[in-house]
This record gives C-alpha cells, sequence and structure tokens, in this order.
C-alpha cells in the first residue's frame, strides 16, 4: 500500500500536474507526463491529492497497455477505494430510499452523481463522503430522518437545524464512519440567489437501481468548478479530474453562454477565469476562448477580489483593514438572503459557527480575546496562522 501525506494547497505542484495529465490524457502526452512523475516523485509518499488520483491513473495506464512493477500497487489502491466507494455507496442507497418515502426530494451532487454520470466505474473516482441536496423546506425533516437512521451530525454544537439559515449544508456521520453531507443549497457564499433553477433543470440517472435526479451538465461543471477552486487541506485536485470528465462527456450539452452569466450573478468571476484558463492551458480542455474572453472582460469589485484571495489562501496573514473587509463581505453575503430584524441576528449566528465558538453569549468574550491575541502577535512578531477550521466544503 502506498502511503500518503498532506500537502495542502490550491492549485496543482507540478507533482500533481503530472499525475492529472498521466491520468487524463490519451497518447504521448500520457505516457510522457507518467514517465516524468514516475522519476520525480517519491511515489511511496504521496500527498491525498494525488494518492486519489491513483485509480484513474491505473486505468489509463492499463488502457496504454503499461507494464511497469507500480502497476501491482497502483491496482491495491484501485482496490481499495473501489471498496469504500461500494460501502458508502450502499449506504447511501438506504437514505435514498428513506427519503424518497418520506417524500422528500433529493439531487445527488459530486461524487455520487459523477460515479453515475461520467465514470465508468465506482473505483476510479474516489469519494470522502456522499452530498445529497434536498429543497430547503425539507431541510428539518431530512435531518430527523437522517437521526432515526443512525446518522448523527458530524458538527456538535448546536442542533443541526439551527444552521438552515446561515449554511449550506452539514455533514452526518453513521457509527460505521461513514459521511453524507446533506445540503440545501447547491453552492457556499452565494446560495441567496436561490436554488430553483437547479431543481428545475436536474436530470434523472439511476443510482443503484434507483430513480434518482441529479443536476444538468452545465450546473454539474459550475458547481464542480465552483467547489475545486479554493484552498483545502487535502489538495483539491481531483476537481479538475471530474471537470475533464464532464467536459469531455458533454461538451455538446455545456450552456456557455448560462455559465457566464451565473458566474456573474453568483460573484464569482474570478474563480472560474482562473480555473477555465488552467483546464485548457495544461489538459486542453473543450473551454470555447470566447468564454474565457468575456470572464477576463468582466469588471470585478475589490470585495470579490478579496473574497477570492481569502478562498484561495487563507493562510496568508492578513492585515486588520482586510478583516474588516471580508467580515463586512461575509455580513452582505449573508444578509442578502435575510430580511428585516433577524439579520445581525444571523450574522451573529455565521459568526459563532465560522468561529466554532460553542454559545452565542461567548461572543463579545471571543472577539476581545482575538484583538488582544492580534495586538500581541504584532507587537512580538509572531503572525502566524493555524489552518482555519473544517466548513463542511472539504469533501470531493
Amino acid at each position: 500500500m502506498i502511503a500518503v501525506n498532506n500537502e495542502s494547497g490550491f492549485w496543482p505542484t507540478r507533482s500533481q500536474e503530472l499525475i492529472l495529465r498521466a491520468a487524463l490524457l490519451q497518447g504521448d502526452e500520457a505516457i510522457d507526463a507518467w514517465k516524468e512523475w514516475k522519476q520525480t516523485t517519491n511515489i511511496d509518499v504521496l500527498d491525498f491529492g494525488s494518492h486519489r488520483m491513483i485509480p484513474q491513473l491505473y486505468r489509463n495506464l492499463l488502457d496504454h497497455g503499461v507494464r511497469d512493477p507500480l502497476m501491482e500497487k497502483f491496482k491495491g489502491v484501485y482496490r481499495y477505494y473501489l471498496y469504500k466507494n461500494e460501502r458508502l455507496l450502499n449506504a447511501t442507497s438506504k437514505v435514498l430510499s428513506s427519503f424518497h418515502e418520506a417524500g422528500i426530494d433529493t439531487i445527488l451532487l459530486k461524487g455520487c452523481a459523477l460515479v453515475s454520470l461520467y465514470y465508468e466505474e465506482p473505483g476510479r473516482r474516489p469519494m470522502q463522503d456522499a452530498d445529497i441536496l434536498v429543497r430547503v423546506q425539507h431541510a428539518s425533516a431530512a435531518m430527523a430522518l437522517l437521526g432515526r437512521l443512525g446518522w448523527s451530525s458530524a458538527l456538535g454544537g448546536p442542533a443541526p437545524e439551527k444552521w438552515i439559515p446561515i449554511r449550506h449544508s452539514i455533514p452526518f456521520a453513521d457509527e460505521e464512519g461513514r459521511q453524507i453531507d446533506l445540503h440545501w443549497h447547491l453552492l457556499w457564499e452565494c446560495w441567496h440567489a436561490g436554488d430553483t433553477d437547479y431543481w428545475d433543470t436536474a436530470i434523472p440517472i439511476t443510482f443503484r437501481g434507483l430513480p434518482a435526479l441529479a443536476v444538468s451538465p452545465t450546473n454539474q461543471l459550475l458547481h464542480t468548478i465552483w467547489h475545486g477552486a479554493r484552498w483545502n487541506e487535502v489538495p483539491p485536485i481531483r476537481w479538475i479530474a471530474d471537470a475533464m470528465a464532464i467536459l469531455n462527456s458533454s461538451q455538446t450539452d455545456i450552456d456557455w453562454d448560462l455559465i457566464v452569466e451565473k458566474v456573474r450573478r453568483h460573484r464569482i468571476v474570478l474563480a472560474f477565469r482562473d480555473s477555465l484558463s488552467y483546464l485548457k492551458s495544461a489538459l486542453h480542455a473543450p473551454v470555447p476562448p470566447e468564454v474565457i474572453k468575456s470572464l477576463q472582460a468582466v469588471r470585478v469589485s475589490r470585495m470579490d477580489r478579496i473574497s477570492y484571495a481569502a478562498a484561495s489562501n487563507p493562510l496568508a496573514s492578513p492585515d486588520t483593514r482586510r478583516i474588516l473587509e471580508q467580515l463586512l463581505y461575509d455580513y452582505l453575503w449573508l444578509t442578502s438572503s435575510t430580511s428585516g430584524r433577524p439579520r445581525s441576528f444571523a450574522y451573529a449566528r455565521f459568526l459563532q459557527f465560522k468561529w466554532g465558538i460553542e454559545h452565542l453569549w461567548q461572543m463579545p468574550f471571543y472577539l476581545l480575546f482575538r484583538t488582544v491575541l492580534r495586538a500581541f502577535r504584532s507587537r512580538t512578531g509572531n503572525n502566524t496562522r493555524q489552518a482555519p477550521s473544517a466548513t463542511g466544503e472539504s469533501g470531493v
């Protein structure tokens, strides 16, 4: 078994790009990338992101007739992820069946949908959790049903339904450690724009013999890039493989005008501009050049640039002005979907979640503590930061 380490980040390193090219491209380009990756990478200790690309690398090398002693190791990794996926997918099918019996509408997201639509076999696409979207009015009922089925909130703290006004999803886990991420909004940081379109354009799929729904190819690409184009403790290079699978399978079904319109409306232009440019330059993705030009021509506000910088490199130590600007951005984002008197309370709840505060009454003391701590670090020159706590978006 190949060991793994943790090399957090955002964009692929040279080694990660090589394994992506070896796993996703065809012909000489794939073989050349494979040879360089093998020669320059310590394969016995891989980062998690690269490790999760091994199954796809293994299948692509098999298709290219590669014979190498490492193939037996890769086969073992492939079987490991196949076993884990089968257990998770089987457990998810039982939850999905229970939701349907209870009249709770569902859409399968990320790995569950991608495996069903774009990957030929479950072992090719490793999964950490299963993602299920329900309508926001069904979120409380879905949480209660999960509880009766033996799944508990992985967040701890307040009852799960308390987070519905200020989150888009919550992770649940069963006694065997399998995880389901329950969504009631599709996109983090832009759910205030509404989810009606994602439901109206959902497509039927078959999941473990059950009728199910997935978002349309256009929205699938939107969600994949949005979810991947941000810093993660586990290098999020999996999104690149997923985006290529969608583009190569459904490129004629992608409504690029709608992509540009939604990206502008959701104010995530920078992430998409950079992501689509990378996919096209590094992996020859079939992205129309005029789409990238359209995104490059969009005027982006300073607040959106600050948010993008924070999402792509949260470990960079910001100054006080940047912190206040980011908090203002968060406030404007949250309150754009909260009317009337609850706005300040909702934002306080949001900060409580973001900072991991157990009780709301502790907020003033925590703010004072952060102020004193930052002043002390500035005085002593110790301005290092710890990795941020999980926000429910680590699973892919």
